[in-house]
């Protein structure tokens, strides 16, 4: 069983978020369910998550037209009229509105296709409470946090590291960067942390002063042995820690 001493020590608000790639279902985990307050968004399954619930989530999981691949099904889905007009300026009438996230469809092409096309080989994903789980199956870890908070994170993972590229916030779905770019970093010889829920889609599911900070859970686990002997024992980190609440 887990017990987090990083979420202790940064008075965590929210329950770390263990994310696991399975083909066999827990008992008392609950389907994710569309619903007014998830938006139709797949990122809602990791808020139940930080709230304590156990959710899952697989192919047929109701949500938009990119959960499939941002959550790591697929390497890509089908978008009527292509993608790179439903990210720019749309294609017209009789086809998706345009999101209007990139300038033009040659610059929102050359965005998606830069982008991991890492793919999970399982039938379901399942976000349920850190503390607690059984650690042999998790995957990925998924704080929720504050910009204080945030600050403690991207420090202490970098404690071992004299790289100042260690964390990564990229301009990608809200499902990708908890799911699909840290599986693609999970291969690198240095992954880097991913933050994410930069997402404008995203944003309204969360509190507007949180994001979340992704790693693997071996990078977790690495981290979690620093916390007894680095900044937190330091006079450095008083300023932050006397303010968090």
């Amino acid at each position: 069983m887990l017990n987090s001493k990083i979420s202790k020590e940064l008075k965590l608000q929210h329950n770390p978020v263990a994310i696991i790639f399975t083909d066999e279902l827990p008992e008392k985990v609950k389907e994710l369910k569309s619903s007014k307050e998830s938006h139709g968004c797949s990122l809602s399954a990791l808020r139940d998550a930080a709230k304590g619930e156990t959710v899952y989530l697989n192919k047929e999981t109701p949500g938009c037209n990119g959960m499939k691949a941002g959550m790591g099904f697929v390497d890509d889905i089908k978008i009527p009229g292509g993608r790179e007009y439903f990210l720019s300026c749309g294609r017209g009438e009789g086809f998706p509105e345009g999101e209007k996230l990139k300038k033009t469809p040659e610059v929102a092409k050359s965005y998606y296709d830069g982008l991991p096309k890492e793919v999970m080989n399982n039938e379901y994903v399942i976000f349920k409470p850190l503390e607690g789980s059984d650690e042999d199956n998790i995957s990925l870890v998924t704080f929720l946090v504050n910009p204080d908070q945030l600050s403690a994170l991207i420090t202490l993972h970098a404690y071992d590291t004299g790289s100042t590229d260690t964390a990564y916030m990229p301009m990608a779905s809200g499902c990708s960067t908890i799911v699909k770019l840290p599986l693609a970093e999970m291969k690198k010889d240095n992954p880097r942390a991913i933050i994410g829920l930069a997402d404008i889609w995203a944003r309204p599911l969360f509190d507007g002063n949180i994001l979340a900070f992704t790693v693997s859970y071996k990078q977790y686990k690495r981290m979690e042995s620093y916390a007894n002997d680095c900044f937190f024992q330091a006079k450095t980190w008083n300023g932050v820690k006397n303010r968090l609440v």
